[in-house]
């Protein structure tokens, strides 16, 4: 079983290294996706008989991968990294929108006569 984790490791080095081509990291999906098939190999595995087979396929496996990535660059949209929020009316705590909304709404209160409540206070009723 020490073939099928080494493989294992290997494949997911060559996802690593492929999504580092990108620029960016790789997707959970992609990495569950892979590892789904390594543990399936590793049942079957449980089987002695096979296991000299199973780790041979997950060899294969991997230099089929890995004649994928080399030699031609990558192709594809990360999405990474992502945009960022420029949008006013969306508050990131404790983001310079919340600090600007709050200190905006005490002046306001501040000048109409009416009690300035912090926002973090619990107000008793």
């Amino acid at each position: 079983m020490i073939g099928l984790f080494f493989a294992w490791a290997t494949g997911e080095a060559i996802i690593f290294y492929r999504w580092g081509k990108l620029g960016a990291p790789p997707t959970p999906g992609v990495l569950a996706l892979s590892s789904g098939l390594y543990v399936g190999l590793a049942v079957i595995g449980e089987y002695r008989p096979a296991r000299p087979v199973v780790t041979a396929f997950a060899w294969a496996v991997n230099a089929a991968i890995l004649m994928q990535v080399l030699g031609k660059a990558p192709t594809g949209t990360t999405g990474w990294p992502p945009a960022l929020i420029d949008d006013p009316s969306v508050i990131m705590p404790p983001g310079a929108a919340a600090a600007a909304a709050s200190s905006a709404a005490s002046s306001a209160a501040a000048g109409s006569g009416a009690p300035v409540v912090n926002p973090g206070t619990q107000l008793a009723g």
